[in-house]
């Protein structure tokens, strides 16, 4: 009997201390990051009917395969993951659209640049709290918003990113334009951070077509780096094909073209740039080529900004290749074609323009009789109306 008691309680204990440490582990580690799919194109894989129930179900650190079609639905995301979307024989078209109601307010603007402070947001995707997300491989496209998000005013989204960080690796954004009256109102891809917490936002190889503001980044303590990708813009939006506020950032070997607002006319504050740098304590800029926009590059002079534009090609500008409203700024090595006024200088000081090329412009450069100091050495000049011209405005007579 004692020998049977024992052999039973031994037993017993085999089984309950397996149970009691599985529990124990799982109640204090996370569960651990897998690889799923939304969709049916991977069956031996753990598999989601959409994206959203993926990132629900999903652990931090996963990885969400998305299968190629139309993933008709809204977004949130508040953990770190990777999104990627997949080629499944001779399909490799993941699209995130919006879903047959139509985009919904998810979401409100925690920076007063461009957009208020509160400002109503629809994104297709939305990253928030703090997450860290990587993105590669997938469409944003708002194709079909019309008009609908007009009455009351809500501002449509591709990609918004809320104190959170994120880096997005041949994606394309398309369509983010909301025509509002006359003027087409949208984001493409917008960060912005109004926290002590520094992060960071990463665009590369990737394409915009037909958004309004394409790319933007708000907030002191966002770093911003915007490599090898092609914009292409939309004559009835006013807004720039990259926007930094506040922030550093690295802008490189990008291709921007037809960034033009008629409406504007020749109010070059009311036109649309390539790139626009507001309050940035450093800014990179190299190798860009952009085209048929109406400025190129624009640093603005309201606040302290600093930047270096080294090897860009600025052509088919119609009103100034470079406003330089830098402060300790550099230009250097950039080739400025067929432009009103190829560098304006509105009351920025301390810069150096050094071995830059100027064809075919009706001024050099311009200044603003409060334009502070600028040196000059080693830049050429071609066929240019007026070398250098002091006036109050930003256009050469």
């Amino acid at each position: 009997m004692n020998a049977k008691r024992g052999s039973l309680r031994n037993n017993w204990r085999k089984l309950i201390v397996p149970v009691f440490l599985s529990l124990l582990l799982g109640s204090t580690f996370p569960a651990l990051a897998a690889t799923v799919v939304v969709g049916t194109c991977m069956p031996t894989k753990v598999s989601y009917d959409s994206i959203t129930d993926a990132v629900e179900g999903a652990p931090a650190g996963s990885t969400i395969q998305v299968c190629p079609g139309v993933h008709a639905e809204q977004v949130v995301i508040s953990k770190s993951l990777t999104l990627k979307g997949i080629t499944v024989g001779n399909s490799g078209y993941p699209v995130i659209a919006p879903p047959p109601a139509g985009l919904v307010t998810n979401a409100y603007s925690v920076e007063g640049a461009f957009w208020g402070l509160g400002t109503p947001l629809a994104a297709q995707v939305l990253i928030q709290g703090g997450a860290d997300v990587t993105m590669s491989d997938l469409t944003f496209d708002a194709t079909g918003i019309g008009s609908s998000l007009c009455s009351p005013f809500t501002l449509v989204v591709g990609v918004l990113v809320q104190n959170a960080s994120a880096t997005l690796n041949e994606v394309s954004v398309k369509n983010q334009l909301n025509v509002c009256g006359a003027i087409g109102n949208g984001q493409g891809i917008w960060s912005q951070n109004d926290t002590a917490s520094p992060t960071t936002v990463t665009v590369k190889d990737s394409s915009f077509v037909n958004t309004a503001q394409a790319f933007e980044a708000d907030g002191a303590n966002v770093t911003s780096t915007v490599t090898g990708n092609s914009f292409l813009g939309n004559p009835s939006s006013p807004y720039n094909a990259i926007t930094v506020e506040g922030g550093n950032s690295t802008i490189d070997s990008n291709d921007i073209s037809d960034f033009n607002y008629p409406p504007a006319g020749t109010n070059v504050g009311g036109s649309s740039f390539g790139i626009f740098l507001n309050c940035t304590p450093g800014g990179t800029l190299t190798g860009n080529v952009i085209a048929n926009t109406q400025v190129g590059i624009y640093l603005s002079n309201g606040c302290p900004t600093t930047a270096a534009l080294t090897n860009n090609t600025i052509s088919n500008a119609p009103l100034v290749g470079i406003f330089d409203g830098a402060i300790n700024g550099v230009i250097q090595g950039n080739h400025i074609r067929s432009t009103m006024t190829a560098i304006r200088f509105p009351a920025g000081e301390s810069n150096l323009v050094e071995n830059n090329v100027i064809n075919d412009a009706c001024a050099a450069y311009g200044s603003d009789p409060a334009a502070g100091t600028t040196t000059f050495t080693g830049n050429t000049v071609f066929n240019v109306v007026n070398v250098s011209l002091v006036n109050t405005t930003s256009l050469c007579p």
